[in-house]
């Protein structure tokens, strides 16, 4: 398997994409070539995803954030098509994210998961991450 940052969108990445994030959110829209554009072109982001041969078996966004209590990254959207689960693909993809974030000076590495993710939270947790007690807040604008 190997990792690397998108550079580039081509048909196999946004079929890819297709099938990925409605296995991660059934009520997210699945990213259009542009939007995905936008993401790798941002300076900010780095959007990884993991092959095995020429399939793409998953992906995660790792987002730079530098405010003023610091410089922060964020792991989100973390998702492993349902046939390669359970075979190491989260863990491998997780931790080149983490160890990309300290290449870089970040040392306070945040993400979230849904309760519901059970070995998904088992991984990070194995992986370093401490779960913080904390609220959450969503704002939707519904005009």
């Amino acid at each position: 398997m190997t990792i690397t940052a998108l550079e580039s969108i081509d048909d196999d990445v946004l079929n890819a994409f297709n099938n990925l994030i409605p296995q991660l959110s059934s009520s997210s829209p699945v990213p259009s070539k542009k939007d995905l554009e936008t993401i790798i072109n941002s300076g900010n982001t780095k959007l990884f995803v993991v092959k095995e041969g020429d399939t793409i078996l998953g992906t995660l966004t790792l987002i730079f954030n530098k405010i003023p209590t610091g410089e922060k990254a964020w792991i989100e959207d973390v998702v492993v098509s349902e046939n390669a689960r359970g075979k190491g693909v989260g863990k491998l993809l997780t931790q080149f994210a983490v160890d990309y974030a300290l290449e870089k000076g970040i040392s306070k590495i945040d993400l979230t998961s849904s309760p519901e993710r059970v070995a998904a939270n088992k991984l990070y947790q194995k992986l370093g991450f401490q779960k913080r007690i904390t609220n959450v807040y969503r704002y939707f604008n519904n005009k």
